[in-house]
């Protein structure tokens, strides 16, 4: 049964971590310092577990403006095409909208720019390459 866990700012989030470095640096070729920032100790991780497995995850941070900037959204291989991405998304934008987010902005690989929009998300802007891959800004307000 997959279950949810919230890691708030400063607790240690290795469970995200772990599911970000098989999908963004074993599978997608990021390095490690790419994937990893200076947000990642600063604010709230969501780890959606399989058991005791980490299976998918994803963070915002809450900006001054009331912009909820999401990212680093992965779901294992194993594990798509079981909606869990959109559990992860919608459950971001809820916790960002309690905190008083009235925006939300993610830099979407451009393959997903569908399932974004199914969010109400947007495109602006010029595809751009974030590593290898081509991305999109998307943004929604609340």
């Amino acid at each position: 049964m997959i279950h949810t866990v919230w890691y708030e700012s400063g607790e240690d989030f290795t469970p995200s971590r772990q599911v970000r470095e098989t999908v963004f640096v074993k599978e997608q070729g990021y390095t490690l310092a790419e994937e990893f920032d200076e947000y990642d100790r600063a604010c709230p991780h969501l780890v959606l577990f399989e058991d005791e497995t980490p299976v998918a995850t994803g963070r915002f941070i809450l900006l001054p403006d009331g912009t909820a900037k999401l990212g680093r959204i992965a779901v294992l291989k194993s594990h798509r095409g079981q909606h869990l991405g959109a559990r992860i998304v919608e459950s971001l934008l809820e916790k960002a909208k309690s905190l008083g987010a009235v925006r939300a902005y993610v830099s979407a690989q451009c393959y997903a720019i569908p399932f974004y929009n199914k969010f109400g998300f947007k495109e602006y802007g010029e595809e751009y390459p974030d590593g290898r891959i081509p991305h999109m800004d998307m943004e929604m307000a609340f």
